[in-house]
């Protein structure tokens, strides 16, 4: 069968059906996600499943047990959503910030393949990626959140060969007074792939607060990066001051943060679906 063979389906049960029958000959077609930073344009051998007319894809449900986001939802209408914004607060964010956000609340990424949906955590799409046969269908977000403060950096430096763009991005749970529950701290590099900093993550849970805890955190940020080169150098020196001023801001937030879920509730009859 040619790689020109393209089918439109109008329905998920048709989408998966078609990826059943296919298996691994099919290449999905949906364009770019604003929301999640994918694309899946439609290329390759095989037979291209174009899901551009699957509402699913796109609509945003909520109802008592939380909220069922479209993976090429639409940001902005993502943004507006009242349990996003009890969440993330009404600062703009983008794609990047998005995944680790979601991540951190235990959102649920729902995957569309071979016949039927599977379901996975939402750093799947980083740690190990998706076979070219499925593709992300929608995140899903229980109505009750944990209490998680977020805090982002970024800084962009034109410098020779040390030109890049680097973020970073933490989220902080406390576990009493003084106490940390659980930390999630990741960075990116010239928009590239989002990189857990285990090293300066893994060592804050269950630790009481102390002078130098964050100081001492955030050097280890400088671990992530290897290589005696000059841009390898100045991204060492660069993520440090970036870890410390996110862990101390995540901090000071998770400290004054209302309560989970910010106080949304929605009826348990109904359902709101947009697109």
């Amino acid at each position: 069968m040619e790689a020109t063979k393209v089918a439109r389906p109008r329905h998920l049960r048709e989408a998966l059906g078609l990826a059943f029958v296919h298996r691994g000959r099919i290449r999905w077609r949906a364009g770019r996600s604003g929301f999640l930073g994918l694309e899946y344009p439609g290329e390759g051998d095989g037979v291209i499943v174009d899901v551009g007319d699957v509402p699913e894809f796109r609509a945003i449900e909520s109802d008592r047990y939380g909220l069922q986001i479209g993976a090429f939802a639409d940001l902005e209408s993502v943004a507006r959503e009242p349990l996003i914004r009890s969440a993330f607060g009404n600062a703009p964010f983008g794609p990047e910030a998005a995944r680790f956000r979601l991540g951190a609340l235990d959102a649920q990424l729902i995957i569309a393949g071979m016949g039927a949906t599977r379901t996975a955590r939402l750093d799947a799409l980083v740690t190990r990626g998706l076979p070219p046969n499925e593709i992300p269908l929608a995140v899903k977000l229980k109505a009750e959140l944990p209490k998680v403060a977020f805090a982002d950096r970024r800084i962009r430096r034109r410098d020779g060969v040390a030109t890049f763009e680097l973020r970073v991005f933490v989220a902080l749970a406390l576990a009493g007074v003084h106490r940390i529950g659980t930390a999630t701290v990741a960075y990116t590099v010239d928009g590239g792939a989002p990189m857990a900093l285990a090293g300066v993550a893994d060592p804050l849970a269950g630790t009481m607060i102390a002078k130098g805890t964050f100081a001492d955190a955030a050097r280890r940020a400088a671990d992530a990066f290897r290589g005696d080169d000059e841009k390898t150098s100045v991204l060492r020196r660069t993520i440090i001051p970036l870890v410390l001023s996110a862990l101390k801001e995540a901090y000071d937030s998770s400290r004054a943060a209302p309560e989970p879920g910010g106080g949304v509730r929605r009826s348990g009859a109904r359902r709101n679906t947009r697109r």
